[in-house]
């Protein structure tokens, strides 16, 4: 297991989530550390795409993503 530095925000929401989605989110980090060749900015375009079709507002994910 690796730690990360997170905001107390970030630290918050994650603990908020299911055990499905914190596999699932295990599973994007995963993707974006084994595929480095792909740039930063199509990792996050990926995400935030995730993001809205599970329904995340677009002013929130802007919040989240400002973090």
């Amino acid at each position: 297991m690796i730690s990360l530095p997170l905001s107390i925000e970030t630290e918050a929401l994650i603990q908020r989530l299911s055990t499905e989605e914190k596999k699932r989110l295990a599973l994007l980090i995963q993707a974006f550390v084994s595929q480095p060749v792909r740039p930063i900015s199509q990792v996050m375009d990926d995400m935030a795409e995730y993001a809205r079709k599970q329904g995340l507002n677009p002013d929130h994910l802007d919040d989240l993503l400002k973090e």
